[in-house]
């Protein structure tokens, strides 16, 4: 009945008619104004859709809030293969996730927070304003003054990504090779997870969605999720 849910981080979350699930809600970051380095923000003629362009404004409680990304992917699959010859296995499977939106809020919001006093930085920031870099979308660094590490687009990144998430290469010994030894079967294996990942993503890991409040509204909410690590295991299989 028109209402409107929020939930999330600092409410980005929503849940609104006509709406996916969980869309995120804020102001369209607009750039840097390269004459003083100041984060810009957009105002539209439309609330909500973001349509019809007016003007910028370094007001951010003047900027217009509307719909700025959504966590739900269009697509989800994998794709999987086994291929013996003698003896030998391979086993590969790749996963895949296509777009869906994420809000990097820690590692984004903090951590791209132009030198105002929080996190550590990430390296873009090395890229801020100054009289002699004024091509650039990274905002004038101050200390302990906002300049366009408010909530915003500016945080949203594609969430899209193609992992090699599992490969397992085994080998079985010839029952030949095991007569004199009393075992009747012996399998040596090595399995790699997650070895290789193809994204854009901004954040540490795309294969996440919440960690922080997370909840049926509150999706795509990266506040520092650890990144899943990189690990290669081998294992021998005997049998008596």
């Amino acid at each position: 009945d028109g209402q409107i849910i929020t939930a999330g981080l600092a409410g980005l979350n929503r849940a609104m008619e006509g709406y996916s699930i969980g869309v995120f809600y804020a102001p369209k970051f607009y750039g840097v104004n390269p004459d003083n380095g100041t984060a810009l923000f957009s105002v539209y003629e439309d609330d909500e859709t973001c349509k019809n362009f007016v003007e910028t404004t370094t007001n951010y409680n003047l900027a217009t809030r509307c719909v700025i990304g959504n966590p739900n992917p269009k697509f989800v699959g994998g794709l999987g293969n086994t291929v013996t010859f003698r003896g030998f296995e391979l086993n590969v499977l790749f996963q895949f996730v296509y777009g869906n939106d994420a809000y990097i809020g820690g590692h984004g919001r903090w951590s791209r927070g132009n030198g105002i006093f929080e996190d550590n930085s990430m390296r873009d920031q090395l890229n801020s304003w100054t009289p002699t870099n004024t091509n650039t979308n990274v905002p004038e660094a101050r200390f302990i003054v906002t300049n366009g590490n408010q909530h915003s687009s500016r945080y949203i990144s594609d969430g899209s990504y193609l992992r090699l998430k599992n490969v397992t290469l085994g080998y079985n010994v010839p029952r030949s090779m095991l007569t004199q030894t009393g075992l009747t079967k012996m399998r040596l294996y090595a399995t790699g997870v997650n070895l290789w990942t193809l994204t854009n993503y901004k954040g540490w890991d795309p294969e996440m969605n919440t960690d922080f409040l997370a909840g049926n509204i509150s999706q795509g909410m990266d506040f520092y999720t650890a990144p899943q690590a990189r690990t290669i295991t081998f294992g021998v299989d005997i049998g008596f």
